[in-house]
């Protein structure tokens, strides 16, 4: 497709309606007024009618789907037979009665037939099946005489499996399957593979795996490039990078991390100000332009990392290898030093490709001690003691230039699940943010913020991280929610501002709400993207942001390092040629959608684990508090961050009703609202569908202060 002539039909038909019949006459038309050949413009009205971007919504009438008002967009069905259309306007809510045929994964065309307008939620009514979701499905086996089936696990369809075609497969085991055919409304289909039983050491992990097409291996191809690079560099091959290796400099990770992919320095100068350096493996001088690494990274877009496992985004001889930058080697980088002035302001900064050498390999306990004043620590570490204590310095004048522009820091502490050589988990721990977390996630945000600004003023096609302003009617609700907890805050003007937010979060620091606060204000604001323009970063309260420090993990921050060499290259042509503006906004694209798959994968089987960890205190009464509520129940968090709901059937002392506004049921005598503590009796644990459930035992005063 010429995407140049597709985008100049859409802006047309966007602006007027042709009531011409059939395509070839609108191809004449179209091609009139664009003053194209009509030959290639009919070739691209027939695709985009098969994108399911033009519609012929007459008989032999077309316009496009947003001249309609039509949508499309991905068909989520859940265990309840309804669905939504997942797109980037938002969800769209679709019936049973309105399915139409689709099933879950299928791309569909919809017509929005109520909502939209002062906040109701949208519902819509699927017109077209665009196209299909036929391979790598999942679901359990079953064996009926000479034949079989498959009960997917996330469609409602049964798929048919001939003699012959089931792999092997036994009663009861997981398997993937893909569909051959529909006939007469029945899908057909083989096993492609056969996971077996879940009880089986590590066969949840691949069936979650699987369930969201989540591949855990490298095709040979890909290996075979991985292969053919070398795991050690030639500095005189390099003559124009600058030679950073006698320099001290050194990452700080976690543990158990590999793919060591950022290294800092930092210099105290004598007028009080600070020179940073932030070193970042160049991953774009082993990772080609549309090589097989290539390909593989722009599609699966991230890493992903669970339990104690991580499946990487590039083959461990890149990730873990000649890309990571382990200590006492030469390695390339590209290097940001950014001049700060004693009150956090930036002075100056450049860019520029360079050759490191890591001197130490740190983890995130030491640092922390070392800044406690770990006495061994600090004597271990004697050599870099200054300097980290300097960066500490410089972390706490960052945060302070941060929060004074309003940055919103959001005290969610995350629920780690800690498991054995069996997978098996042995306990849910509470894990926060520390001093020494906070320094480099310091660091990398004004390496990010610099490089980000630096191009944006440079007018060069790039990828942004951007997080818009939240939606108003979201902000209004978020206002009427906290006016119910007693605290008084009113939407004065038209567009919020991030220091109107921080100010709500630190009038509730300490307080037993403080954590649902946040959680809501967090589920009010707009999920971040990436974006081919610079919009800014809402949470973060900055006019430039951009993903640029984790290239061994992330597709968009490889992206935009190719586009700084070509820069530092002055490959003008390169920089200005159309091919790189639309790669930007396809691999902006791509990336969003694969970093939300990385994440449902994440929480999958961290739910899944927390689950299983769980299921050995069916009857035990917890202390929680209720984090969400709907028309269905209340959910309830219990202190190590595990989470389950409360079915509003099971409340059989009244009626209950929800109220949206207040977020909470309320009956004649009782209500259960948001921010509340109640103790609850774990009665089942649903690992299937990740679900903890209590029952509720009473009401737990809260206490004003923890």
């Amino acid at each position: 497709m010429n995407t140049v002539l597709k985008e100049k039909i859409l802006n047309l038909l966007n602006e007027k309606r042709f009531n011409h019949k059939g395509l070839s006459k609108l191809a004449n038309i179209v091609a009139t007024n664009l003053r194209e050949d009509t030959s290639k413009v009919f070739d691209e009205l027939k695709e985009l009618v098969n994108d399911g971007e033009i519609y012929e919504y007459s008989k032999n009438k077309f316009a496009t789907i947003s001249f309609l008002g039509f949508e499309k967009g991905k068909l989520s069905i859940n265990s309840n037979n309804f669905g939504f259309v997942l797109n980037s306007n938002g969800d769209i809510y679709v019936s049973k009665k309105n399915l139409q045929g689709a099933f879950d994964g299928d791309i569909v065309l919809v017509k929005i037939i109520s909502g939209g307008y002062a906040g109701k939620k949208r519902e819509g009514k699927i017109l077209k099946i665009l196209s299909r979701e036929n391979d790598g499905l999942v679901g359990t086996y079953r064996k009926i005489k000479d034949y079989g089936y498959v009960l997917l696990d996330k469609k409602n369809l049964e798929i048919r499996i001939p003699a012959g075609e089931d792999l092997g497969a036994v009663d009861n085991d997981k398997v993937v399957v893909d569909i051959i055919s529909y006939k007469s409304g029945n899908a057909i289909g083989r096993v492609v593979e056969v996971i077996g039983p879940l009880s089986k050491k590590g066969n949840d992990i691949k069936w979650l795996l699987r369930l969201n097409k989540v591949r855990d291996v490298f095709s040979d191809e890909v290996l075979r490039c991985a292969n053919s690079i070398k795991q050690e560099i030639n500095k005189n091959e390099f003559k124009n990078r600058r030679d950073l290796t006698s320099q001290m400099l050194f990452t700080i990770d976690g543990k158990d991390a590999k793919d060591l992919d950022d290294a800092v320095s930092l210099e105290k100068l004598s007028d009080g100000s600070f020179l940073l350096g932030v070193h970042i493996a160049d991953v774009g001088e082993y990772v080609k332009v549309n090589s097989p690494l290539d390909e593989e990274a722009f599609n699966r877009g991230t890493s992903i990392y669970f339990l104690n496992q991580v499946i990487p985004m590039l083959p461990k001889q890149l990730s873990n290898g000649i890309c990571s930058l382990n200590p006492n080697v030469d390695r390339l980088a590209l290097s940001v030093e950014i001049k700060i002035s004693k009150d956090g302001d930036i002075l100056d900064s450049q860019i520029f490709e360079s050759v490191i050498r890591s001197k130490y390999r740190l983890n995130y306990d030491e640092v922390l001690d070392l800044i406690n004043g770990d006495l061994k620590t600090c004597e271990r570490l004697k050599e870099i003691k200054d300097v980290l204590l300097d960066m500490y310095e410089l972390s706490l004048i960052l945060n302070k230039r941060r929060e004074s522009y309003g940055a919103l820091d959001f005290d969610l502490p995350e629920g780690v699940v800690i498991v054995d050589d069996n997978n098996m988990p042995i306990s849910v721990e509470k894990r926060v943010a520390t001093k020494s977390t906070k320094i480099i996630e310091t660091f990398m945000v004004m390496a990010n913020e610099v490089v980000a600004k630096t191009f944006d003023e440079k007018g060069i096609p790039f990828v942004y991280r951007v997080h818009e302003k939240p939606d108003m009617d979201k902000m209004k609700s978020f206002y009427n929610f906290i006016n119910t907890l007693g605290i008084s805050f009113d939407l004065k003007s038209k567009d919020v501002e991030p220091k109107d937010l921080q100010q709500i979060l630190n009038s509730i620091k300490g307080k037993d709400i403080e954590s649902v606060v946040n959680m809501v204000m967090l589920r009010s604001l707009k999920k971040a993207k990436y974006f081919e323009k610079c919009l800014g970063h809402f949470g973060m309260a900055l006019k430039y942001y951009c993903h640029f420090t984790s290239p061994i993990r992330r597709y968009p921050d490889l992206t935009i390092h190719r586009i700084i060499k070509e820069y530092l290259k002055n490959n003008s042509s390169y920089l200005n040629s159309q091919n790189l503006s639309e790669f930007v906004v396809k691999s902006s694209q791509k990336s969003s959608i694969q970093e939300k798959l990385a994440e449902d994968v994440e929480r999958a089987i961290t739910d899944y684990k927390k689950c299983e960890y769980m299921e050995q205190f069916i009857g035990n009464k917890f202390i929680g508090i209720i984090s969400g509520v709907n028309a269905r129940g209340f959910y309830v968090e219990l202190d190590n961050t595990c989470e389950g709901q409360v079915s509003v059937a099971s409340l059989t002392d009244d009626f209950y009703n929800f109220d949206e506004e207040s977020l909470s049921l309320v009956s004649h005598n009782n209500f259960y609202k948001i921010g509340e503590k109640v103790e609850v009796l774990l009665v089942d644990c649903d690992k299937k569908e990740r679900k903890l459930n209590f029952e509720v035992v009473r009401k737990v005063k809260s206490k004003g202060r923890k």
